[in-house]
Parts: C-alpha cells; structure tokens; sequence
C-alpha cells in the first residue's frame, strides 16, 4: 500500500474513532453498529459504539504498521462489532429474540424467563428488572 494512501487511511480511521469516542448520540440509522439488538437496547448500543470507535483507533494505527496488520484489524473490527452486541443481548434478556414496533428503527427486547423460559415483549430496555412473566407470575429476572 503507498505511503500517502495508508496516511489518509489513517487520519480517515482515526478521526472516525475519535468521533465515536467522543460523540454518544442515540441510534441512528446512518450511523454505528446497526442491528436490531443494538436498536433494541441503548445500553448495548452505547457498548458497541465505544467499541467501534477503540477498534477504529487499532485500525488506524495498524495501517500505518503494515498493509496485512491492517487486513487483521479490519477483520477483527467487522467479527467483534456484529458479535459482541448478539452476545451482550443474550446475556443481558436470555435470548435472541426481538420485535419491531412502528417504524424504520424501533426494536424492542423480548426477555425470557429465567424461571419457566417464557418469552415475553417488553416496552423498552428499561423495564427489565420490574418485569413479571406472563405465564408464571413470577420476575423475569432475578435481582443482582
């Protein structure tokens, strides 16, 4: 890769994780990791966009190291930004189950059960703790 253009690759990527750095607006649908567990939770969302934004900064400098270091980043940016918010969804409701109210961007979580392993809507992120299943009576989660 030539000089100038590993450079600009390196300013672009590490301006691109500064912002995300520093920046932590709420999801977007041009911008950030988007899945639909990453719209159904802004915990996760906020997670997976620091996150891009360290990976952004290792890409940035690994370009500058060498053109395969880059490759490597590049590889590992893509697995850890799509896995990490699957895997942080399924700890966090015991699934991977979502649904999708009105609209382009409105996910919500659907938590299951840890005591009878029903699966149940919930209105947002937030109602989580204080959640009882519908089929047991019983909370959805046990507090910590």
């Amino acid at each position: 890769m030539p000089q100038v253009v590993a450079f600009l690759l390196a300013g672009v990527f590490g301006v691109l994780g500064l912002i995300l750095l520093l920046w932590r607006p709420g999801p977007r649908c041009w911008i950030g990791v988007r899945t639909p567990w990453t719209y159904a939770d802004r915990e996760i969302w906020d997670i997976s966009w620091v996150v891009g934004g360290v990976l952004l900064l290792v890409m940035a400098g690994a370009v500058l190291v060498s053109s395969g270091a880059f490759y490597v980043a590049l590889a590992l940016f893509i697995l850890i930004s799509l896995l990490l918010p699957i895997y942080l969804y399924r700890q966090k409701y015991g699934t991977l189950l979502f649904w999708k109210d009105m609209g382009w961007v409105d996910y919500r979580p659907v938590a299951r059960c840890q005591h009878c392993g029903h699966t149940q809507k919930l209105k947002d992120d937030q109602h989580l703790d204080e959640a009882i299943c519908e089929a047991c009576g019983l909370t959805l989660r046990e507090p910590e």
